[in-house]
C-alpha cells in the first residue's frame, strides 16, 4: 500500500470546467480532504463558464463557509452562476487579462407543456432573486445603467472594472512558487 505524501499547510490548486453535481462532489471531498489534513490557506485557480445554478450557489456557500483561507483567481474567465459561486471566497483575484460574466437565468422551454413553462418561469424568477441578491451583495460600485444593462443582456467586466466594482480584490496572476505543488481539486 502506498503511502501518500503530506498536504503542505499552504495549498495550491486548480478548479475548472463546469459547475455540476459531480463537480462540486469533487471540490467538498477535495477541500475536506484538505481540511482534515492541515491545510491553512489555499490559493486556487478558477476557471468556469457557469453551469447549475442551485450547485453554483451551494458552492458560494460552502467557500463563505470554509475555515481554510481561500483565494481564487480567476485567470480566463469567470461565467455566469460560476461568478456567484466566485464571491464565496475569503478572497478574489483577477489576472490583467481576465474577464467575468453575469446573466438573468436562462431556461428552455423547447417541448414544454403550460405547466411545465410555468414552473420553469417560477424557477427563473426564485434563482435571479437569489443570485441577484448575491450579485448585490459584493459588488458594489456599478451604475444602475450597467445594472438596467443585466436586466436584458450579458453584463461582461475586464479585470479593472470588476476591481473597481467589488467583484475582485485585486489584479494578481496565479503564480505558485517555484517547486509548489499543484493539485487538482
Amino acid at each position: 500500500m502506498a503511502t501518500q505524501a503530506a498536504l503542505p499547510n499552504e495549498l495550491y490548486g486548480t478548479i475548472s470546467g463546469i459547475i455540476d453535481q459531480a463537480a462540486i462532489q469533487r471540490i467538498f471531498g477535495s477541500f475536506g480532504f484538505a481540511s482534515q489534513n492541515g491545510v491553512l490557506k489555499a490559493h486556487v485557480l478558477f476557471q468556469s463558464t457557469g453551469g447549475g445554478i442551485g450547485e453554483g450557489i451551494a458552492l458560494y456557500n460552502y467557500f463563505r463557509a470554509l475555515q481554510i483561507d481561500l483565494t481564487l483567481y480567476n485567470v480566463g474567465s469567470v461565467s455566469s452562476i460560476a461568478v456567484v459561486s466566485y464571491l464565496g471566497a475569503r478572497h478574489r483575484k483577477v489576472s490583467r487579462h481576465a474577464a467575468f460574466m453575469i446573466h438573468r437565468t436562462q431556461t428552455t422551454t423547447q417541448a414544454a407543456n403550460t405547466q411545465t413553462i410555468k414552473a420553469f418561469a417560477e424557477s427563473a424568477v426564485l434563482f435571479d432573486k437569489n443570485t441577484e441578491s448575491i450579485l448585490r451583495e459584493h459588488i458594489k460600485n456599478l451604475s444602475a445603467e450597467k445594472w438596467a444593462h443585466f436586466n436584458h443582456n450579458d453584463l461582461w467586466f475586464s479585470a479593472d472594472d470588476a476591481v473597481k466594482c467589488g467583484l475582485a480584490d485585486e489584479i494578481v496572476d496565479f503564480a505558485p512558487p517555484a517547486g509548489a505543488r499543484i493539485y487538482a481539486l
